[in-house]
């Protein structure tokens, strides 16, 4: 056989080769397991949160691009961009999907669904029970409604004879849907405020001149404290809120506006464990487990957090009572 036949013949087999790689690998590219996850902020607010997603994934020995891959869409603050992200992500034929429970469940009733920030979802109709969600979504409740309450009480520590209680929240959720509910929740605090004797002034907004509005009115309206309800549009615009209120009273947020954004306290449920826990039902699901037969967990971690800066700013003194209990406290 001459040389230019060898030649020719090992050509053939250096291509063929060479072929059978790259389309192996390919291949294996396509078979990784794909999570998207819709996020309601910006990258730069969702820093914290994208890295307890991958801590909790590499914990269970899932690393981004080497056996899953994560594919996030960022909707920056927008209530109107949000169903877009999902509908890129569903487009992508992605495995699982992550963020605002109800706008992803009115998407598909089909791709599994883990979230780690529900409100409630029986009481707001999303799962059957917490035991037996059914259906395509699982994942770990905020509770986030049971937090008002304690708000209440930190107000009322942080001011003792607080007679009058600004609220500002955004009643235009990403949620879709879960508005009404937010509204009868805050009909239930307005009540029990009342029946400690405090009455409350709630600031609806749904929009960026929203709140410009009516920080304009709290500024002249609130004097004693101001309690601020976190959702992606108030996270968004946080510097604008607290530019605006967080050196004139004391301001109390949750554990998504939390005080290192200006509040002088946060208390929540600790939303970067929440996450990190959320992890382990997408490896369950992975691994082909049905998101309606894993129940939904309610929150084990509350945060408080105290900024003692804007203490000094306001001169107020943080009662022993808080301060003891305090998981954060910044100097």
């Amino acid at each position: 056989m001459s040389r230019r036949v060898i030649g020719f013949f090992g050509l053939l087999v250096a291509v063929f080769l060479l072929t059978y790689a790259h389309v192996s690998s390919a291949d294996e590219v396509r078979k990784l397991p794909k999570i998207g996850i819709a996020v309601p902020v910006d990258p730069v607010t969702d820093v914290p949160y994208n890295t307890a997603y991958r801590e909790g994934l590499r914990a269970q020995g899932y690393v981004d691009g080497e056996n899953v891959i994560l594919i996030m869409r960022y909707a920056n603050g927008d209530p109107a961009k949000y169903p877009g992200i999902i509908q890129e992500l569903i487009a992508l034929n992605v495995d699982i999907l992550s963020g605002e429970a109800a706008a992803l469940k009115k998407a598909t009733t089909t791709i599994p669904i883990v979230s780690a920030t529900m409100d409630d979802p029986v009481k707001t109709g999303l799962v059957a029970s917490l035991a037996h969600p059914g259906g395509n979504l699982t994942g770990v409740s905020a509770q986030a409604f049971d937090i008002w309450p304690k708000h209440l009480e930190l107000a009322r520590e942080l001011v003792p004879d607080l007679k009058h209680l600004c609220v500002l929240l955004h009643v235009d959720q990403f949620s879709m849907g879960a508005a009404p509910d937010e509204l009868s929740y805050q009909e239930g605090f307005v009540s029990l405020a009342r029946s400690v004797g405090v009455e409350v002034s709630a600031f609806p907004v749904a929009s960026y001149d929203d709140i410009l509005a009516a920080l304009g009115n709290i500024r002249q309206r609130c004097t004693e404290a101001l309690i601020v309800r976190s959702s992606p549009l108030m996270l968004e615009h946080r510097g604008t809120v607290m530019d605006a209120v967080a050196h004139r009273l004391p301001v109390i947020g949750d554990g998504k506006f939390s005080a290192e954004a200006g509040p002088l306290l946060s208390y929540s449920v600790d939303y970067l464990d929440s996450f990190r826990r959320s992890t382990v039902y997408m490896v369950k699901i992975l691994n082909g487990a049905k998101p309606g037969d894993l129940p939904i967990e309610q929150p084990t971690k509350f945060k408080l957090v105290v900024n003692m800066k804007i203490a000094r700013e306001l001169r107020l003194t943080i009662p022993e009572s808080i301060m003891v209990r305090a998981d954060q406290v910044i100097q």
